[in-house]
């Protein structure tokens, strides 16, 4: 019986296991063969299933005998039932996706679901498509390229590749652009940085390239897809980080060329794209034609015509949907077509292709879809449908339609039936763009060229010569990508399409380009630079589409103003700074587009009005200062009846007129920005609505108070409503119409509302409302007031729910809550039902709600069946996500609680008092089945994910396990987590069933309770992991713990994990606990790194050590480990030779490991055929290098390398200088170093072996990278005694193509002495990077040192004084990159000699300098020479506060536009020059003046300079100014001032200063003057104190040329919302300090008034003399709303009073002091209308002090009931107030009383009234002295 269980474990194996393993497994190609391998498999499976219930009959009568079943055949029965349930479940897969996915409509299920281009992982080899999912999991893979022929489908399949990576979320981001022929880079950083949401506005390449390769560096992963490679891309020119710059960097190619992949890009993995055979041809073909082919009179021919398709997926789909349900007769004449001979001859396309593309053409069914065809696939590739419509409307295409609605209707109608007919694709870039296939384009070149009238140059093609002249004439089209050339006049009468896509900004059109063109009706000119418009320009009368997108037109473009018959006008991302009034004449413009004219500031005057036939307008992203002098009104929009789309930017919403909204109800199309800058304006615009979401936008950030009625009306149709800082607002839609003003909001943003306490205020539903976010809105109570219900009656405010039961949202998909203060989002106790209005949730994203305390229960989060993304962070205060309420008894019955069934992603972030997500109930397993992504980081009290505590209130019990057997994860594939302080364990043993099986990234990070990562018996559960990688767990001992248990032997458990990553353990004693061998193999391990972890001893088992046949790479640094693999386990024979080999490793790198001994204990040989990178440092007395002879004659140690066998097939080699002598013997073979091309040597201060000889070099023949690090060098190449090795060094180190040379400290004064030829040493050195040498004075290097140099950094070498002479820096004539940075005693970069003659320094070719932390950097070069920069597009200045100037000589840099002096931060002045000086002034943070007797002025500009200039003192905190006698004014002339950090102004004892800032002289005024004709507001945000003290001649902070003598100090212009302290003393002139009647009524129209003192707590007046009075008029009770101390000191005459409407401004004053004034009367009451205007008004004060008032006899005069006056006062003092009778009125009382001073006051004959006294019960001090 043994036999026959054995017998039948063998024989299944080998044949129904063989079977369906080949059948499943195998090249399953396409899709539509997918129901035969279906039948296929279900045969075999019937088999497997049958031979394994026959086999378990057999075991069954063995154990009825009591024999003994062999562990094998177990485990073969497991193995097939587990089998046989995985390849059903994967079937059931296939055929669900099969059902979901479609190719043209094809696929079972997808009638009526066609959308997009197929999905080719069902269609194209599956290999293929898994093949290059593995790779892009691989992290020893990088670059990845698929090849085929054209049309095969190698776009459509990384499509595919990039669809499921972003529904996997395997990336943080997949981008994907295309290359094509000739690629333009400025396009490709475009998209791909479209994709990661980065705008790019620079001009300079390099530029553009550094802050994209720094945006994808911040992407932890990324997949970037550059499809139809046609030669080698230099990706650092893109800005694409590679390789060892960030390797979690992908690359994913496409090209025709296996050999542009292999060979010119490096790819290391290729897959080759083939064509369908016979039988998956006519398959493809019969779905895509439909049921039709099969009949017996059509099938004959269909087959015929089928082949004639070739194979290629792109013909059989274009001839297939062009015949689907023809006649027959049809058929036979495709055929015949079919077989004609395509008549070019061209490499380019097949005979057979062409002819079935020209077919599908031919089938079109009108001739306006052929001419639009015919019209993309000349515009070529990506081509937006805006302008496609705008190209087809100016030739006049589309037929019967008005409007330019209309149009887009109906081109859009023609998109899709060209779609349908797979002759045009959808982009990969975004939705509003189209693609032509490569050869449906050349197809439609050829047709459109039969007739000889089309000339289209490609980017790849270079114009050596344009057509004859009669050929010209003919010509009706002129397509032109990059050219070249152009012919001086274009003689082309008949041509009516001329489209230009410049690129070369030499190119300049010639001025008669256009004099024989006069029959042109579209004009295109991308990309191009004018100085103006070419003057034939007016000969282009027919012209009625003009569009010069991105190009430099220069000032003057006043010409196209004679274009009568435009209609389409745009001049997008050009550089106009005005719309002249010539365009006004343009009286047929429809569409006029100035998106993102960064720089147009003014539309003339009645342009606008005068385009009475303009339907569409764009004005987004401009500076158009509306209203504004010489500029048009947003009234002249008023105007235009036609328009229906509208995009335009208003910052000042003041510009807009009264019901300017009004007239703007007919839009149907807008987008509105209104308000200061816009930081969502980036994402929001769009040139046109074909990318957007949402066809009516708002975007206000404004008061909804400011609002007119009309926009009002606008909103009640918007879809997407943006709103931002809205101020003194509670309810932030409280303005708007009645609910159902929201009947088409789609999106809702609220965002910074300080005031907000509710959203609306009624209970409605938001019937389309489909994304919410509510941000920053601290006071935000609920999302409307809530009326006392059952739910809510119990509540207080602050605990209301954000959304009652009364809000509905049928079709909310994202809700976005951030910093709003609500403790919960939804009542606990609403019911399942109410809460259904949410279930169409997608995405729920939770951030910094301290407050929040309850989120929702277990019956709530069942709704939520749609959610697939889900983020709480920065909650504090919440327990759990989900309460467990009592479940109904239905759901009690399963064992298995599903939650959210579509959830892919779960994040849970700093998260500080959350116990676990959700509590236990009894013995139910609650499961997340779809989620693939789970981070859990910063979540200190949590107890376990299920936290175990029962729902009758008993205490929790800490489980201190993260995951238990009461939660299943069957789908989840990366778990994150990090910084749970509690957890002890991360998993329970045992797991439910179905958890974890498909994890493969897991990452654990600051785990401090931690003992072990995969405790006994668990590691099994986890066979699928790939990547593990742990980090900074304090009590981790070890990671998998494996218990050897007593049992029969059985196969080992593979397990997949591919990378094993774990640093700064300090306590890991181990890694594997036990040897592994014979229950766990990691023989898929691809790489392995050790760090950090000081209490190791070992590395890995030897059992493990001897099973790596696929390891890759190797690191293990900083660690005590006495030996990399340890000794073999007890009982085992020592002596005998154990062999490590490692057949794949290329990388390995071994640091700093002073404890090592060896590698093994024992005796062993190691094998490394594949090493390619090896460093090797400090590696205690582990023998590195041996030979193997030396090592065959002595009995010692084996050394981890014989270096005959290793050093060989090295290409990078890094040792320090230990080792070197080692290998420098005469025992080795010359040819030894022949292959390395990369070295470093690194030298050892502890054991002093520093000395590193260059000579060792002679032996390297082929060595492109040299790297010396930490050496005693005292000179390069030249050191004494050395000389004459000159020759030497010549041929040997000729190849070296880049130079490191780090901390070198014998390296003084130069590299070399100056007499050394480097030119001829290293000929071919391209980057050179020298890094702490401190006695380096200068490189030291002649003009012909590095003629060949590109790249070139200088970092912390604190001795040099400047770079290089300027004879030295005239070789460098290669040179693209310079950065220079931390050398602190650098002064100039280019030296300077005196007497030195000047000269011409041209670097021609440098496109990027950088001078970084350069504190003692005076200037570039000292010296009076020209300075030439023609390529610089990158200047960075940063930390060089004494770089004044760049150069004194003159100096050019054309392509320069700003100056980098911060992260993010830019600026330009004009010139580099200005620029330079303009950033040294606004380092300023102090200006400090004292006793400056001669001074006049601290900055003053030359009467002749008449323009207005601005000085930026950005930094500027404090201005202090003391004691400067003849000081008049701080700045005299025409300038204005920003100094927008201003905090402290001082001003004192400056006698004649009557100014701070004024343009001509003898002005009283101190800071700005007002311009004639402009009314500003003078606004200063950060000033917290300002004193002016003893200024005499000043009269007034602001001075206007209408300022009446007398003005006040402070009148309407000047607003202090920040300021704390004011002190004013001894100003002579100062007649008022605030201006009379300052009334709402004339005050808002400047600012809001409460706002001007708002935040102003304390103020002193001393000694203004001649002040008549304080102020006069009503003022608001929030004026000076937080004055608590004011004290008046001589400046009370006796007219003088404290009128009533200043006293009711004080509301919080507790502090009042009046001293030495001849007040007779405080506070006045005449005026007074009743008694109770004076109630309260002093109710806050708790001190008043009168002293020295020797004419005062009231406090107030008339006698009236005024209960709360005074009613909290603790402190009176009343000194020297000699005819003061009564000291308060008989109604005060001073119940809060408790000091009471009274001290030479000689008229009081009582002091207080009996009543007052009795209310005197807090009374501990009272003082009456000296009172007569």
């Amino acid at each position: 019986m043994e036999a026959i269980a054995t017998g039948a474990a063998a024989n299944v194996s080998s044949e129904a296991a063989k079977g369906i393993l080949h059948q499943v497994k195998r090249h399953i190609r396409y899709v539509i063969f997918y129901q035969k391998y279906v039948e296929k498999f279900e045969e075999k499976h019937k088999t497997l299933i049958a031979k394994r219930t026959g086999m378990q009959q057999d075991v069954d009568v063995a154990e009825r005998n009591g024999e003994k079943i062999k562990a094998h055949v177990l485990d073969w029965h497991n193995r097939a039932d587990k089998l046989i349930t995985e390849e059903v479940n994967q079937v059931k897969d296939l055929q669900v996706k099969a059902s979901n996915k479609c190719f043209f409509g094809l696929c079972p299920g997808s009638a009526g679901k066609r959308k997009k281009m197929p999905s080719l992982s069902m269609i194209l080899s599956k290999n293929v498509f898994n093949d290059i999912m593995e790779s892009l999991k691989d992290s020893t893979t990088s670059m990845i390229g698929v090849y085929g022929m054209p049309g095969v489908g190698k776009t459509s399949l990384v499509k595919e590749v990039e669809r499921q990576l972003q529904e996997v979320k395997l990336f943080s981001s997949v981008v994907t652009t295309i290359v094509s022929r000739s690629p333009d880079v400025l396009k490709i950083q475009d998209q791909i940085a479209e994709s990661l949401g980065l705008k790019l506005e620079e001009i300079g390449l390099v530029i553009r390239a550094r802050r994209l390769c720094e945006r994808l560096k911040k992407e932890k992963n990324v997949v970037i897809i550059l499809d139809d490679l046609w030669k080698k891309l230099d990706l650092e020119q893109v800005g694409i980080p590679f390789g060892s710059q960030h390797k979690g960097c992908k690359i994913l190619l496409t090209s025709r060329n296996k050999n542009v992949l292999c060979n010119e890009m490096d790819a290391t993995e290729t897959f080759l794209v083939g064509d369908l055979d016979e039988e998956e041809a006519w398959e493809l073909f019969k779905k895509m034609a439909g049921d039709c082919v099969e009949s017996a009179d059509l099938r004959p021919t269909a087959i015929e015509v089928a082949k004639k398709c070739a194979g290629l997926p792109l013909a059989i789909a274009t001839v297939a949907r062009a015949l689907r349900n023809k006649s027959l007769f049809a058929w036979r004449d495709a055929l015949r077509q079919l077989q004609t001979p395509y008549s070019e001859n061209s490499s380019e396309i097949s005979a057979e292709v062409y002819a079935a593309i020209e077919l599908s053409f031919n089938h079109l069914p009108s001739d306006d879809l052929k001419q639009t065809f015919l019209l993309c696939s000349l515009l070529r590739r990506n081509t937006r449908t805006e302008d496609l419509l705008r190209c087809l409307l100016g030739l006049g295409l589309i037929k019967g339609v008005k409007t330019l609605n209309e149009c887009r209707n109906r081109l859009l109608t023609m998109m899709s039936t060209l779609k349908e007919s797979c002759l045009l694709l959808d982009s990969n870039i975004e939705e509003e763009f189209i693609d032509v296939h490569d050869l449906t384009y050349i197809v439609a070149k050829s047709i459109v060229s039969k007739d000889n009238q089309v000339f289209v140059l490609k980017g790849e093609d270079v114009l050596t010569d344009w057509p004859n002249e009669e050929s010209l004439k003919k010509l009706n089209q002129i397509c032109l990508l990059y050219p070249n050339k152009l012919p001086d006049e274009l003689n082309c009468p008949q041509l009516f399409h001329f489209p230009i896509y410049g690129r070369d900004q030499s190119l300049t059109l010639p001025d008669d380009f256009f004099r024989g063109a006069t029959n042109l009706k579209v004009l295109d000119l991308a990309h191009m630079q004018f100085s103006s418009l070419p003057s034939s320009t007016r000969f282009l009368t027919s012209l009625s589409t003009l569009c010069l997108d991105q190009c430099k037109l220069g000032d003057d473009i006043t010409i196209i103003g004679g274009l009568k018959s435009l209609e389409i006008l745009s001049l997008s991302r050009s550089d106009i700074r005005i719309i002249p009034k010539e365009i006004g004449q343009l009286v047929k413009l429809k569409l006029l587009d100035v998106n993102r004219c960064a720089k147009l500031r003014i539309i003339s005057p009645g342009v606008l009005s005068r385009l009475t036939r303009l339907e569409e307008l764009y004005m987004i992203g401009t500076s158009i200062q509306w209203g504004e002098s010489g500029t048009a009104s947003l009234a002249e929009l008023n105007t235009l009846s036609r328009l229906s789309t509208l995009v335009v930017r208003i910052l000042d919403a003041e510009a807009m007129p009264r019901d300017f909204f009004r007239e703007l109800q007919k839009l149907e199309r807008y987008k509105f920005f209104i308000g200061e800058e816009w930081k969502w304006e980036c994402e929001c615009e769009c040139e046109c609505f074909g990318n957007s979401h949402y066809s009516r936008t708002i975007n206000l950030k404004l008061s909804i108070d400011d609002l007119d009625l009309g926009i009002k009306k606008l909103l009640k149709k918007t879809e997407d409503i943006h709103l931002d800082e809205l101020k003194g607002v509670k309810v932030a839609l409280y303005k708007l119409p009645n609910e159902e003003s929201l009947s088409d909001l789609k999106n809702l943003h609220i965002q910074n509302g300080l005031d907000i306490e509710y959203i609306i205020n009624g209970e409605n539903e938001f019937p389309q409302l489909q994304s919410l976010t509510l941000q920053s809105l601290p006071q935000l109570i609920s999302f409307c007031p809530q009326h006392k219900t059952d739910a809510t009656g119990s509540l207080l405010q602050h605990e209301l729910p954000l959304f009652s039961e009364k809000i509905s949202f049928p079709y909310l998909e994202k809700l976005w809550l951030k910093s709003i203060n609500v403790t919960s989002i939804w009542h606990s106790q609403l019911s399942s039902t109410s809460f259904r209005t949410y279930e169409k949730l997608t995405t729920l994203k939770i951030e910094g709600c301290e407050s929040l305390k309850h989120f929702f229960s277990f019956s709530m989060a069942k709704c939520l069946v749609h959610l697939t993304d889900f983020e709480i962070t920065g909650c504090n205060c919440l327990k759990e996500i989900i309460f467990m309420e009592e479940i109904e008894e239905e759901t009690q019955a399963t064992m298995t609680l599903s939650l959210f069934p579509q959830l892919k992603s779960l994040e849970l972030k700093d998260l500080q008092h959350l116990i676990g997500f959700c509590s236990d109930f009894k013995t139910q397993v609650i499961e997340f089945a779809a989620m693939k992504s789970l981070r859990i980081d910063n979540c200190l009290e949590l107890e376990g994910f299920i936290c175990r505590s029962s729902i009758e209130g008993n205490q929790d019990i800490s489980s201190q396990v993260l995951f238990d057997n009461k939660v299943a994860f069957p789908s989840l594939e990366e778990m994150s987590i990090s910084y749970l302080r509690k957890m002890k364990m991360i998993w329970q043993n045992p797991l439910p069933p179905n958890s974890f099986p498909k994890l493969q990234q897991l990452r654990v990070e600051g785990c401090d309770e931690l003992l072990t990562i995969f405790p006994s018996n668990m590691l099994s559960k986890f066979q699928g992991l790939q990547t593990l990688t742990i980090h900074t767990c304090a009590s981790l001992e070890q990671v998998f713990e494996i218990m050897h248990e007593e049992k029969e032997a059985v196969l080992p458990v593979t397990s997949q994990l591919r990378e094993f990553h774990i640093s700064e353990l300090p306590k890991l004693k181990c890694i594997w606990k036990n040897d592994p061998k014979g229950i766990f193999s990691f023989k898929n391990l691809l790489q392995i790194s050790v760090q950090d972890c000081w209490n190791l001893k070992n590395i890995f088992p030897a059992s493990v050590a001897r099973d790596f046949p696929q390891l890759c790479r190797l690191v293990i640094l900083e660690c005590d480990v006495e030996e990399i693999v340890s000794k073999v386990e007890e009982g085992s024979d020592l002596e005998s030779t154990v062999t490590f080999e490692f057949d794949q490793l290329s990388f390995l790198r071994l640091c700093c490991l002073s404890q090592c001994k060896c590698f093994y204990p024992g005796r062993h040989t190691t094998k490394w055929p594949m090493l390619k990178e090896l460093h090797a440092y400090d590696c205690g007395e582990m023998k590195i290098f041996d030979t193997q002879r030396i090592n065959e004659q002595l009995d010692s140690p084996a050394p981890l390398f014989l270096v005959e066998k290793v050093i060989p097939k090295l290409q990078r080699l890094s040792i320090d200088g230990g080792y070197i002598a080692m290998t420098s013997g005469g025992q080795f073979s010359s040819n030894l170093f022949h292959e390395i091309k990369a070295f470093r040597v690194q030298g050892d201060r502890l054991k002093s072996v520093n000395d590193f000889q260059i000579s060792f070099l002679e032996r390297f023949k082929n060595l492109e990278e040299l790297c010396i690090y930490d050496c005693e060098i005292k000179e390069l190449f030249c050191t004494e005694g050395d000389t004459g090795n000159k020759g030497t060094y010549a041929r040997t180190l000729s190849t070296i193509r880049k130079l490191e040379l780090i901390r070198l400290p014998q390296l003084k004064d130069h590299l070399w002495k100056q007499d050394v030829r480097v030119g001829h040493i290293l000929p071919n050195l391209e980057t050179l990077v020298v890094y702490k040498c401190d006695h380096l004075m200068s490189l030291g290097s002649s003009s012909a040192s590095f003629q060949n140099l590109t790249t070139m950094e200088v970092w912390e070498c604190k001795g040099m004084k400047y770079l290089d002479t300027c004879v030295a820096v005239q070789g460098l004539s290669q040179l693209q990159k310079l950065i220079i940075g931390e050398c602190i005693s650098v002064k100039e970069i280019v030296a300077s000699v005196e007497d030195e003659a000047t000269c011409d320094i041209i670097f021609s070719r440098l496109k990027s300098l950088e001078l970084v932390n350069l504190p003692r950097l005076k200037s570039f070069c000292s010296g009076n020479h020209t300075f030439g920069f023609p390529c610089l597009e990158e200047l960075i200045v940063t930390g060089c506060p004494d770089l004044e100037i760049f150069c004194k000589g003159v100096l050019n840099a054309p392509l320069l536009q700003s100056v980098e002096y911060g992260r993010d931060k830019e600026h330009w002045s004009g010139d580099l020059d200005s620029t330079v000086q303009h950033l040294h002034s606004a380092k300023l943070k102090d200006l400090k003046v004292k006793k400056c007797p001669m001074m006049e002025y601290i900055i003053k500009k030359g009467v002749e300079e008449t323009a207005m200039d601005t000085v930026w003192l950005p930094k500027l905190g404090i201005i202090a100014l003391e004691s400067c006698s003849e000081l008049t004014s701080f700045c005299m002339g025409s300038i204005t001032l920003q100094c927008p950090s201003l905090g402290k102004i001082e001003v004192d004892d400056c006698p004649k200063m009557y100014a701070m800032a004024c343009t001509r002289e003898n002005m009283e005024q101190v800071v700005f003057t007002e311009e004639e004709g402009i009314t500003e507001i003078y606004l200063f945000t950060k000033l917290v104190l300002l004193k002016l003290i003893r200024l005499p001649k000043l009269g007034t902070f602001c001075h206007g040329d209408n300022s009446e003598t007398g003005s006040a100090l402070f009148n309407e212009k000047v607003r202090f919302p920040s300021l704390n302290d004011l002190l004013i003393a001894d100003m002579g002139k100062c007649r008022k300090i605030w201006q009379d009647k300052v009334t709402m009524g004339s005050f808002y129209e400047l600012t809001s008034l409460e706002e001007t003192f708002s935040n102003l707590e304390e103020l002193f007046l001393f000694r203004n003399g001649n002040m008549k009075e304080i102020w006069h008029g009503a003022l608001p009770n929030k004026y000076f709303f937080n004055l608590r101390r004011l004290k008046l000191i001589g400046s009370l005459e006796a007219s003088v009073t404290i009128p009533n409407c200043f006293v009711q401004s004080l509301p919080n004053l507790d502090n009042f002091s009046v001293e030495k004034s001849a007040v007779n009367e405080l506070f006045p009451c005449e005026g007074l209308m009743d008694e109770d205007e004076h109630a309260g008004t002093l109710a806050h004060l708790k001190e008043l002090r009168l002293s020295e008032l020797p004419e005062l006899t009231h406090l107030w005069k008339k006698e009236v009931s005024l209960a709360q006056v005074l009613c909290n006062l603790e402190f009176l003092q009343v000194v020297e107030c000699r005819k003061l009778k009564n000291l308060l009125p008989i109604s005060v009382s001073l119940k809060h009383l408790t000091t009471l001073k009274v001290s030479k006051c000689h008229g009081f004959r009582n002091l207080v009234t009996f009543t007052t006294a009795k209310s005197m019960v807090q009374r501990k001090t009272m003082s009456v002295t000296d009172c007569q």
